[in-house]
Order: structure tokens, then C-alpha cells, then sequence
């Protein structure tokens, strides 16, 4: 008879465990992403995003030369995605995450207790005063877990906190890739001044020995000899600087990969042509895409949910502790000359009386913290207008910029030099003229890198700033 009622004591317990794994099982997160294509952690598919539709200029002003190695602007950012040692550390953040899901979905270890009573003593004189000698075994199980969904509550908390993970994970992502994409049109920008840079000492190096020759032959006065040099002494600094830039721009370039190396071979190639058009969306069009599609915003309102659930939880936690025991014990009793021994058993529950401690602490915090939560969404998203404004601004400047300082005008500045050169050398030009057209010449071009520059890194952060995959247009609008 007692082993028929602790089979079937036994038999409800696991039939209450079965039900609850039912109830409130959750199937373990997706592992995050992390290749080319398709690197924004999502919750929900996100809406569909328009492609810039752009057409580039054909004629290159400007091809430095690059190595048959050099890295395309796909290796830099696959580079990134695969190997970044930051990457990695927000990767972990995701995995600690789900740790602590796993670590909510255990149920709690049951407690055995083996126990000895009314054992007599060899000095006793008084034979057996307490009874006859026992000995118990004792099990306790907490079901309040079950009973109140403690556990189910402590499971939605932490699949929250995995989402948000994943979508922070994934506005690191975006941050590093718009990080980079800046990066590799500095070190573009940074390549072709340096060109220009070596350009103008070449050319007034051989402006130096024409008017060199010209003093000797008595045609040209030795003050504008000296003029020369020391323009070109200061186009010799500025060609040093350019190396020092482009030489510090590429070692941030590869820190965005983790190379700790120093390579000097490393190089890069692309160009910098601009789209003749732009057709951006417009404001409301960008701010609606980037609610939708940032995964920063998405964390917030994960961070949203996650309080909620921590309020629902707190709530839970402020139930009673119960736990349910069972037993069974066997008494001696032919120790006391009595004619046989015995077996007994018994259940039982242990509730803990919320009489002073109520969570109350906990619930308040929990409450506190949904009402910040909330509070950080709308700052989130006044922070976000301002944003989307300042990217289009700074995206439609600079791409009209980049056109104020055209194919043309460069080469017709080139042109003006060239005729300047010719002229002095044949002994028709002063000197002045030769180096304001010098002059005027190296700062269009300037003007002309920097500006399309610029244009590419306002691209790509305006791309960061709506939540557009960049990457997914990268062949089509610029390779």
C-alpha cells in the first residue's frame, strides 16, 4: 500500500512538470548573424528598402596607382564583419544572454534529508526515553514555481533580454560598417592628395632648373628663382604630411579588421566618382524607414518589453515560497524488546507568510525602470529626427558640392597651368602668373577629391542613419 501511494505521488509530480514544460517552453534564440548580406538582427521582417538609384561619371580625372592586391571596398567590410575583435565582443554579449535564459528554464533541485531520531546515548541510565530509535528520509521540492509561474515569468524576462542583445549586436554592426566605409574613403581621399601632392613638386622641381637656367643665362632675375624654391620647399612639407596622413589613415583601416601588424604593402582601391543624380527619399519617407529598420530603435523597444516583463516578474516573486515534502522513516522498536520493526511515511507543504516582506523593494524598482524605459524610447526617437534631418542635409550638400567642382573646371584649370608653364619657359610669362596658375590649379583639385569625398562618407552614413543595408548596394551604385 505505501509503495502504491508513492508511485502515484511520484507519477502526479512528473505529470505537473510535463505540463509545465508544455506551457512555458520557448525554443532556444536564433544565433546571430554576421555575414555580408545579411547582417541586421531583426525580430520582425523589416519593411522594404528603396535602392538610390544613381548613375556615375565616366571620365576619371584622377587614377593613382594601386597594387594588383589592393583590397576592395567588399573585402574591407567583409574583412570587418569576420574579424573585428569589437564585432566579437558584442558577440558574447548575445551568448551571456541566452545563458541566462537557459539558466531561468531549470527547474529547481530538490533537497534530501536523511535524519536520525531518539538515538540513546551509552551513559543514558534511563533505557529508550525518547522512543524507540529512527531513522527518516525526507524530500522537499519548491513548487511555487509552478504554482504562481515564477519561472515562466523569469523565461519571458530573459527571452527579451536575448532580443534586445541581438539588436544592440546589430546597431553595433551598423556602427562598424559606417565606421569603416568613412575609413576607406579618407584613406581614397588621403591616396589621391598625396598624388597631387607629388604632382606639384615634379612640376615645380622642373620649374626650379628652368628658372635656375634662366639666372645663369642672365633672362631671369634670381628673386623668382628663390620664389620657386620656396614654394616648392613648402609643397616638399605638404607631400610629407600626405604621406604621414595616408600612412595613419591605413593603419585605422586596418585596426577596423583587428591586424595589429604593420604592413606597408597594404592598399586599397576604388574611386571616387559621384552620381550625376540623387534621388534620396524624402524626410518622413527616411524617419518612417529608419523607426522601422534601426536596430537601435528596435533595442529600445525591446528594452520596453523586457521592463514589462521584469514588472510582471517582481509581481511573481512577491508570492509566497512553497515547497512540498515527502518522506517515509522506519522505527526500531525491537531495540526496546518490542516484536518488530515498522515503517511509516508521510507528505506535506512549508508556505512562507508574506506577512512583512512583499518585494516591495524589487516591484518599485521593476516599475521605475519600465517608466525609464518608455522615457529612453521617446528620447531615442526625438534624437533619431534630428538625426535624419542632419544626414539628408549633409547628403544632398555635399553631393552638390562635389558638382560645383566638375570634370570640367579641372580640366580646364590643368589646361590654364600648362599653357602658364609653357609660356615661361619660353621666356613670354612671368613667374606670378606660373604660380597663381599653380596654385589655382592644386586647389581645385583639392577641392575636387575632398568634396567627392565627402560625398561618399555622407552616403554611407546617411544609409547608417535610415537603417539601409548598405552593403546591398554597394555593386550596384558604386562598384
Amino acid at each position: 500500500m505505501f509503495r502504491i501511494r508513492l508511485l502515484s505521488l511520484v507519477l502526479l509530480l512528473g505529470v505537473v512538470v510535463a505540463l509545465d514544460n508544455v506551457l512555458v517552453a520557448q525554443p532556444p534564440p536564433p544565433q546571430p548573424q554576421t555575414g555580408v548580406r545579411n547582417h541586421y538582427l531583426t525580430v520582425r521582417e523589416p519593411l522594404p528598402l528603396p535602392i538610390l538609384q544613381t548613375a556615375t561619371v565616366s571620365e576619371q580625372v584622377f587614377t593613382p596607382t594601386v597594387s594588383p592586391s589592393a583590397w576592395t571596398f567588399d573585402q574591407v567590410i567583409s574583412a570587418v564583419l569576420t574579424s573585428d575583435p569589437k564585432l566579437r565582443i558584442g558577440k558574447e554579449d548575445i551568448r551571456q544572454a541566452q545563458a541566462e535564459l537557459w539558466t531561468s528554464s531549470l527547474l529547481p533541485n530538490p533537497e534530501l534529508t536523511v535524519e536520525g531520531g531518539a538515538l540513546p546515548l551509552r551513559s543514558t541510565e534511563v533505557p529508550y526515553p525518547g522512543g524507540p530509535p529512527e531513522l527518516n528520509f525526507n524530500v522537499e521540492f519548491p513548487i511555487d514555481w509552478f504554482l504562481f509561474a515564477k519561472r515562466k515569468a523569469a523565461m519571458q524576462s530573459a527571452g527579451w533580454e536575448v532580443r534586445q542583445a541581438q539588436a544592440e549586436y546589430a546597431d553595433l554592426i551598423r556602427e562598424r560598417i559606417a565606421d569603416t566605409a568613412a575609413l576607406f574613403y579618407d584613406v581614397l581621399e588621403a591616396k589621391a592628395l598625396l598624388d597631387v601632392a607629388q604632382q606639384d613638386v615634379d612640376i615645380l622641381v622642373s620649374l626650379e632648373q628652368i628658372a635656375k637656367r634662366g639666372v645663369e643665362a642672365g633672362g631671369i632675375p634670381a628673386v623668382e628663382w628663390k620664389r620657386i624654391s620656396l614654394d616648392l620647399l613648402q609643397c616638399r612639407q605638404e607631400l610629407i604630411e600626405a604621406e604621414k596622413t595616408l600612412d595613419i589613415l591605413k593603419a585605422q583601416l586596418r585596426a577596423q579588421f583587428g591586424s595589429t601588424d604593420y604592413n606597408p604593402n597594404f592598399d586599397i582601391t576604388g574611386d571616387l566618382d559621384v552620381p550625376a543624380t540623387l534621388n534620396a527619399m524624402s524626410l518622413e519617407e527616411a524617419f518612417y524607414m529608419a523607426q522601422q529598420n534601426r536596430p537601435d530603435i528596435r533595442a529600445l523597444r525591446m528594452g520596453i518589453a523586457k521592463a514589462r516583463a521584469d514588472v510582471h516578474l517582481e509581481n511573481r516573486n512577491a508570492r509566497p515560497v512553497v515547497t512540498a515534502f515527502a518522506g517515509m522513516g522506519r522505527e526500531y522498536s525491537t531495540l526496546m524488546e518490542e516484536d518488530k520493526n515498522y515503517n511509516n511515511w508521510g507528505i506535506g507543504l512549508t508556505v512562507t507568510v508574506p506577512l512583512f516582506d512583499r518585494n516591495q523593494g524589487n516591484r518599485m524598482a521593476a516599475r521605475s525602470a519600465l517608466t525609464r524605459s518608455n522615457r529612453e524610447y521617446q528620447a531615442g526617437i526625438v534624437d533619431l529626427r534630428a538625426e535624419i534631418i542632419e544626414a539628408d542635409r549633409e547628403l544632398r550638400t555635399a553631393h552638390q558640392l562635389a558638382h560645383t567642382f566638375a570634370t570640367e573646371e579641372v580640366r580646364l584649370s590643368r589646361e590654364v597651368r600648362d599653357i602658364m608653364i609653357e609660356g615661361f619657359r619660353a621666356g613670354g610669362r612671368p613667374l606670378i602668373d606660373v604660380l597663381d596658375a599653380e596654385r589655382s590649379y592644386r586647389e581645385t583639385v583639392r577641392l575636387f577629391i575632398t568634396n567627392r569625398a565627402d560625398y561618399w562618407r555622407a552616403f554611407y552614413i546617411y544609409n547608417s542613419v535610415v537603417g539601409v543595408d548598405s552593403m546591398s548596394n554597394v555593386r550596384t551604385v558604386t562598384h
